[in-house]
């Protein structure tokens, strides 16, 4: 349990900080928007220098072609296009419980907006108990960021998966939306920090670009949305480009999305990006590198940004491209008091494994063991805990 008495002082730290944090940065925002308009034609130049400045370790944004500035406004509505959205969650291996296992289940809901068709709705379920599956080679436990790069890679899978059965719709190539990234984080990284083994990175780059084949086979669109993103690519790209030089970054604490949110009016988009995480150029060669834009889901006077990741062959396709832009749109609209993508927040819904159902799990391995006459205690320590409550 919490110590409330140390606790309030950091709690009470903490609202003086955020009371003291600029709410707008209005000199820094001011320069960054001027900046992203008059370099906003100087594509070639900007690529030219984002590219040597990558292979020195440079981390920002490269322009994909369209203008910095550009402001693409919302599509025509579409005629009940299907969405379809997945969310994972999982329980992790417990060497203290009787058994070791992990459990990965993934929540799926398609629906077309505007057609009066109930959603639909189904799980996948991964269950890993066997000795090969959860330790390696040398015993340890599997670490938990390759546990969790398996269910961002189930996720992906079984999205592209739905994503194939509804190709043929009579409306038009399916939607897929994802939540967050959508590599497994670990590819993101990058294998040096990702701490797995050589041939388990592989493994997953090569489920990635099969699942991202498999989406791109459907002629649908295929998205990963991030809620409120944190990252500066485009500000590091503008302080690249600026004639000052790029030597001091002068944008201190400023973010990508309150740049935007200056920018683009309710259901605008912003240019192209290309990501510059080291694992996009291997993507590249495979058809799959990963772009993003900046896209506008508030109102007037709230706006509200969320940064949307794609394939490149969504980007090279206008139709796709206008789909997608259009269908994560009117998703956000479903509940506007709080922009988010509807069927995203209901995948996630399907996603969650509750503590009661936890329990119940624990109860159903317990129970079948004793079944098959089998008895597995908790460790000393779990059954410590258990006793204290």
């Amino acid at each position: 349990m919490l110590d409330w008495r140390q606790v309030r002082p950091y709690v009470q730290a903490l609202a003086a900080y955020a009371g003291e944090q600029p709410g707008e940065h209005p000199p820094t925002l001011a320069y960054a928007l001027d900046l992203l308009h008059r370099l906003s034609e100087a594509i070639p130049e900007l690529q030219r220098r984002a590219q040597e400045a990558q292979r020195q370790g440079w981390r920002g944004a490269i322009p994909w072609g369209e203008p910095l500035a550009a402001r693409i406004p919302l599509p025509d509505a579409l005629p009940h296009a299907r969405v379809i959205a997945a969310d994972g969650s999982q329980i992790y291996p417990d060497r203290h419980g009787p058994l070791p296992y992990f459990v990965v289940n993934i929540g799926l809901i398609e629906m077309r907006p505007g057609s009066g068709e109930p959603p639909r709705t189904w799980h996948h379920v991964l269950f890993w108990y066997r000795e090969e599956d959860l330790f390696t080679e040398e015993g340890e436990m599997r670490a938990l960021n390759d546990l969790e790069a398996e269910r961002d890679i189930q996720e992906l899978e079984q999205l592209a998966a739905a994503m194939a059965a509804r190709a043929d719709d009579p409306f038009g190539p399916p939607v897929g939306l994802a939540d967050g990234l959508l590599l497994p984080w670990a590819l993101a990284r990058g294998e040096p920090f990702a701490a797995l083994p050589a041939e388990r990175y592989r493994e997953l780059f090569r489920r990635t670009v099969g699942a991202l084949e498999a989406a791109r086979g459907t002629g649908g669109s295929l998205a990963g949305y991030v809620d409120r993103p944190t990252g500066h690519a485009v500000l590091r790209l503008l302080a690249l480009g600026r004639p000052e030089g790029p030597d001091d970054y002068p944008f201190g604490r400023l973010r990508d999305r309150t740049v935007f949110a200056r920018l683009l009016a309710p259901g605008e988009r912003s240019a192209l990006f290309a990501q510059t995480w080291p694992i996009n150029d291997s993507l590249g060669q495979e058809g799959h590198r990963l772009l993003f834009f900046y896209l506008n889901v508030g109102t007037p006077g709230r706006p509200h940004v969320a940064r949307v990741e794609i394939p490149e062959w969504v980007a090279q396709d206008p139709e796709r491209l206008r789909r997608l832009h259009r269908a994560l749109w009117d998703q956000c609209r479903i509940l506007a008091e709080a922009p988010y993508p509807y069927l995203l927040t209901r995948a996630h819904e399907l996603a969650r494994i509750r503590s009661e159902e936890r329990q119940r799990l624990e109860e159903m391995i317990q129970e079948e063991l004793l079944r098959r006459g089998i008895r597995r205690l908790v460790s000393a320590k779990a059954q410590q805990k258990q006793w204290l409550g």
